[in-house]
């Protein structure tokens, strides 16, 4: 289902820009300008010969907004590798207009295939850690017409060579709080809140709402194979370590939220990676979130680890004055990432991170809709060593979770995004080939070839295990939903 942006990554480095003292704009070509109508943006739908459905602006409708802003410089930010062709199409339509616009990429998906952007010569630098600092500096080295051979955590064309400018430890934030603030009054909300798509799951009422994303933290304890974090964590890493484990003060987040209320947001999407990490810090937050009427989701970042509480037995029980700490604040829907119901593959894949003979989540997910918080579920089939009988594991754990009161479980076809260690692995193990389509990298392909299961039957698993484990209720609002969308694209 297509979604705006709305990203944090472009409302930081936005943010840091206009704290130096640069001019700046900000675009979600998804919905584009306020002098576009949403018909001709995000409801323009075209589907590609590749089987992808482009919508958002045109191209015709790019060049004329880079022509009209006379931008010196333009960023993209490229996190996710179907997009891979997207932002190279923005790229070459920036060029067309002035070839001396200097283009930077940022992003996982920019770094991890640097190689690619720079082939195209369409992009000049590829920017390879966390982007506040380094895109101050880009932009003072190119306002001061000096070379970029003083800037760190860079990769860039001259003369027709890629030069890497290493990623020095300053570059990393420490102190979150030293960030500056995202500049998310620069975000389109009026079509936001006409578009009525957060990024989420499927909204189950026609109630529109103003949303926005905040991060309280950066990073995470863990290091799942599929997961970018994965490679981060590693000090010697590309990116100079940035999946270490960062947090904001109390006292910062509740400052965001300030101006969050202002723009007048009432449903707050909370995007860390490992939101409940520190127990006392959160439930100091949401003691002090209750009370300002705003709803809240966490759909990226939580590890259901921290929902326990270890007894004597050495298993852990739910920890329901946790939930109800949550709850009382508004936070009234969690994506559970249970990931598989085989503890092998929990085991390899996901860093071990949940165990069944620990931590019973059929119990978990009971205890969490009694107090009245909404707990889809993501569950993953289709690791190249995964057996079908592992699969079927899955799939049975999902049943019982939706008879526990899951609102429903989606499952994913584990993706090998460059970047992490899956990439790594299916390139090493002939899964994948080094000349991959990017195109082909979403959820609902089986990419990775010489799997144990063949790709076209782990498809074909999927989508009966989707049929099959979620309700008629789920399904038809589902697909209600998805055929209104098609509609408003005619």
């Amino acid at each position: 289902m297509p979604r705006p942006d709305g990203s944090l990554g472009p409302l930081y480095l936005a943010g840091a820009l206009r704290r130096a003292g640069f001019e700046v704009d900000l675009l979600d070509a998804s919905v584009g300008t306020n002098e576009d109508y949403l018909s001709n943006t995000f409801h323009n739908r075209v589907l590609l010969p590749n089987g992808l459905t482009r919508i958002g602006m045109t191209a015709d409708r790019l060049r004329e907004y880079f022509t009209k802003g006379s931008y010196d410089i333009v960023g993209i930010s490229n996190n996710f590798t179907p997009q891979t062709n997207m932002a190279l199409e923005v790229a070459k339509i920036a060029k067309e207009v002035n070839p001396n616009t200097l283009v930077i990429a940022g992003g996982v998906n920019a770094r991890a295939l640097s190689e690619r952007f720079f082939a195209s010569r369409l992009v000049d630098v590829v920017v390879l850690t966390e982007g506040e600092k380094i895109i101050v500096n880009l932009v003072r080295a190119w306002q001061q017409n000096s070379s970029f051979d003083k800037v760190d955590g860079i990769k860039y064309l001259h003369k027709g060579s890629v030069i890497t400018r290493p990623v020095t430890p300053n570059l990393i934030s420490s102190n979150l709080d030293e960030l500056p603030i995202p500049a998310w009054d620069l975000l389109p909300f009026a079509k936001y809140d006409e578009i009525n798509s957060p990024h989420s799951s499927v909204p189950m009422t026609d109630q529109r709402e103003r949303y926005a994303s905040i991060m309280t933290s950066r990073g995470c304890p863990f290091h799942c194979a599929y997961c970018h974090i994965s490679e981060e964590r590693e000090t010697d890493s590309l990116t100079g370590g940035t999946g270490s484990l960062r947090f904001k003060s109390i006292d910062r987040v509740m400052e965001e939220l300030k101006i969050l209320l202002a723009l007048g947001v009432t449903h707050l999407y909370i995007e860390d990676d490992s939101l409940l990490a520190k127990k006392a810090r959160i439930k100091d937050l949401f003691h002090r979130l209750a009370g300002l009427g705003l709803k809240i989701s966490g759909i990226n970042g939580v590890n259901l680890v921290h929902f326990g509480i270890p007894t004597s037995t050495g298993r852990l029980k739910p920890d329901v004055e946790y939930l109800e700490i949550l709850s009382a604040a508004g936070f009234n829907e969690i994506v559970f990432p249970v990931e598989s119901g085989n503890q092998r593959i929990l085991d390899k894949y996901a860093s071990s991170k949940l165990r069944h003979d620990k931590l019973n989540v059929l119990e978990l997910v009971r205890e969490a809709v009694k107090i009245g918080i909404n707990c889809p579920v993501n569950m993953m089939i289709g690791f190249p060593d995964e057996t079908k009988a592992e699969m079927n594991e899955t799939v049975e754990l999902a049943k019982k979770l939706i008879d526990a009161g899951a609102r429903h479980v989606t499952f994913f076809i584990p993706i090998p995004f460059p970047g992490s260690k899956l990439y790594s692995i299916a390139i090493k193990g002939g899964h994948l080939s080094p000349d991959f389509d990017p195109d082909t990298m979403n959820w609902k392909n089986a990419v990775m070839k010489n799997t144990i299961v063949p790709p076209e039957e782990v498809v074909i698993l999927r989508d009966w295990a989707w049929e099959t484990v979620n309700t008629e209720d789920y399904k038809r609002r589902r697909k209600e939903r998805e055929i209104g969308d098609q509609r408003l694209a005619k």
